[in-house]
C-alpha cells in the first residue's frame, strides 16, 4: 500500500514537472526567436545609420575640399582669359600639390577626356581616356564630365587606391572650369565605411552569442530549481517564468542601451574626416597670397569646425544624450523640450515635483525615452501646436504625463507602423519596470499619455 501510494506520489510529481517545464521551454524558444529578430533588426539599423552618416560625412568633407581647391586657383583663374597657357599651367601646378591625407589628391582632365593632373599616376597625363572603364565597366570619366558640365555633382565608382595597388570604391565630386573646358575634382575611398558596417556586425553577434549564453545559463538554472521544487505540491512555476521572462526582457533592454553608447562612442571618431579637412584649410594660410585668401581660409574652417561641433552633438543626443548621464533626468527632458520647441516650432513646456534621489538610472533612461518617443510622435504624426510634460511624484511612484493638442487618433487604428512601433515599444518598456502605461486620445482632441512606475524600482 505504501508503495503504491510512493509510486503515485511520484508520478504526479513528474506530471508536475512535465507541465511545468513545458510552457517555459516554449516561452524560452519564443524569447530566443525574438531576440534573434531584434538583434538582426537593431544590426541592420545600426549599419545603415553607419552607412549613412559616414556617407553623409564623406560627401560634406569632399564639398570642403573642392570649395578649397576653387578658392585656391580662383585670383588666376577669374582673371586668365580663354587662351592663358601660362595660368593654365599655374593652375596644374596649383592642383598637382595639394594632396591630403594618405591617399588625397585632385584630378583634372579637359572635356574630351584627356589627362591634366593625376598626381599618384603622372604617367597617365596628356593622354586621353574618355572610354576608361572601372572594373563593373562603368564610365566613370564620362560621367564626372557629365556631372562637372551640368554644375557640379557626386560620382561613386572603382579605382585604384595607391595605398593598396587595387580598384576599391571611390566616391568623388567634381566641378567645371567652363571658361578652359576643364573638369576638376576630388575623391575619398570609401571601402572604410564596409569595414566599419562589418565590424558593427561583428560585435552585435558577439553580443548575441553571449545572450544565448545567459538565457541557456538561466534555462538550466531554471529547470534544476523547478526540479527540486517539484517534490512540493505548492510550488508556483507559473509565478517563477513569469519573474524569469520580466528578468530576461530587462537585460534585453539594458543590453540594447549600452549597445547604444558604444555606438555613440564609435561615431565621435567619424568626425575626425572633418577635422582634417579643418587642420588642412589652416594649414593653407601659410601658403596664402593675399589676405582675403587668407581670410577666406580662415573662414572656411571655421565654418567646417562649426559643422564638425553641431553633428557631434548631433550625433551624441540623438543616441544617448550626455545630459542623462551628467546631470539626470530633469536637465535631460528641459534640453529635450528646447530642442524640440526650436526645431518644430511647437511650445512644449516641462513641469516637474520630484525628489530625484531615489530615482534609478534605469528608470530615468526608460522615462526619457518614452518622453523622447512621444515628443517624435506629436512632431511626425499629431501636427501639434503645444506639448506638456508634467513629471511628479505620488507617495511611492513616479508619474509622467504627455499631452498634445495635435489631431489625435483612435488607438485601435493607428494608421502609422513607426507610431504603432513607438507605442508598443512604450508601453514594454514601462511595463519592464513593473509599471502601467496608458494612452488616452480622440480624433481632432489631442493625445495624452502616462506612464507611471514605482520610484524605487
Amino acid at each position: 500500500m505504501l508503495t503504491k501510494l510512493s509510486g503515485i506520489s511520484t508520478r504526479l510529481r513528474v506530471k508536475i514537472l512535465i507541465l511545468a517545464m513545458l510552457p517555459l521551454l516554449l516561452m524560452f524558444g519564443l524569447i530566443i526567436g525574438l531576440v534573434v529578430i531584434q538583434s538582426d533588426a537593431l544590426s541592420k539599423n545600426q549599419a545603415n545609420l553607419i552607412r549613412s552618416e559616414t556617407l553623409l560625412s564623406k560627401k560634406q568633407e569632399l564639398l570642403k575640399y573642392v570649395e578649397l581647391a576653387r578658392a585656391s586657383i580662383a585670383p588666376i583663374y577669374d582673371t586668365a582669359n580663354e587662351n592663358d597657357d601660362e595660368a593654365k599651367q599655374a593652375v596644374i601646378n596649383i592642383l598637382n600639390n595639394l594632396t591630403y591625407g594618405e591617399d588625397g589628391y585632385f584630378f583634372a582632365y579637359t572635356y574630351d577626356g584627356t589627362n591634366l593632373v593625376l598626381p599618384y599616376q603622372p604617367e597617365m597625363v596628356g593622354q586621353n581616356i574618355w572610354d576608361v572603364e572601372d572594373n563593373r565597366g562603368f564610365k566613370l570619366l564620362q560621367a564626372l564630365i557629365r556631372v562637372a558640365q551640368q554644375g557640379g555633382g557626386f560620382v561613386d565608382y572603382y579605382w585604384h587606391k595607391p595605398s593598396r595597388k587595387e580598384q576599391v570604391k571611390k566616391l568623388s565630386y567634381a566641378i567645371g572650369l567652363d571658361k578652359w573646358g576643364w573638369m576638376v575634382g576630388t575623391g575619398v575611398y570609401i571601402d572604410d565605411i564596409d569595414t566599419q558596417v562589418a565590424s558593427v556586425h561583428g560585435k552585435i553577434d558577439e553580443t548575441i552569442s553571449k545572450t544565448f549564453i545567459g538565457l541557456g545559463i538561466t534555462l538550466v538554472i531554471t529547470i534544476g530549481i523547478m526540479a527540486s521544487l517539484a517534490t512540493s505540491i505548492h510550488i508556483s512555476a507559473r509565478e517563477l517564468a513569469d519573474k524569469k521572462l520580466q528578468s530576461l526582457n530587462r537585460q534585453i533592454i539594458e543590453s540594447q542601451e549600452e549597445e547604444r553608447t558604444r555606438v555613440a562612442r564609435e561615431l565621435h571618431d567619424g568626425i575626425n574626416q572633418m577635422l582634417v579637412s579643418v587642420k588642412y584649410r589652416f594649414d593653407s594660410i601659410k601658403d596664402a597670397k593675399s589676405d582675403q585668401e587668407r581670410d577666406n581660409n580662415v573662414s572656411l574652417g571655421q565654418s567646417t569646425l562649426d559643422d564638425a561641433v553641431r553633428e557631434l552633438r548631433r550625433i551624441s543626443k540623438d543616441l544617448r544624450p550626455a545630459l542623462l548621464d551628467d546631470l539626470g533626468l530633469l536637465s535631460a527632458l528641459e534640453d529635450l523640450a528646447k530642442e524640440v520647441s526650436e526645431r518644430s516650432g511647437m511650445q512644449v513646456i516641462f513641469e516637474h515635483h520630484l525628489n530625484m534621489a531615489d530615482v534609478s538610472k534605469l528608470t530615468e533612461t526608460t522615462l526619457y525615452r518614452v518622453a523622447q518617443e512621444a515628443l517624435h510622435n506629436a512632431e511626425k504624426h499629431a501636427n501639434a501646436k503645444g506639448v506638456d510634460i508634467i513629471l511628479q511624484q505620488e507617495e511611492q511612484e513616479i508619474m509622467l504625463t504627455i499631452a498634445d493638442d495635435g489631431v489625435g487618433f483612435e488607438e485601435h487604428s493607428v494608421n502609422t507602423v513607426s507610431q504603432s512601433m513607438g507605442l508598443k515599444n512604450m508601453r514594454e518598456r514601462i511595463e519592464n519596470l513593473e509599471g502601467s502605461f496608458s494612452i488616452n486620445s480622440l480624433p481632432n482632441q489631442g493625445t495624452e499619455i502616462r506612464a507611471i512606475v514605482p520610484i524605487n524600482h
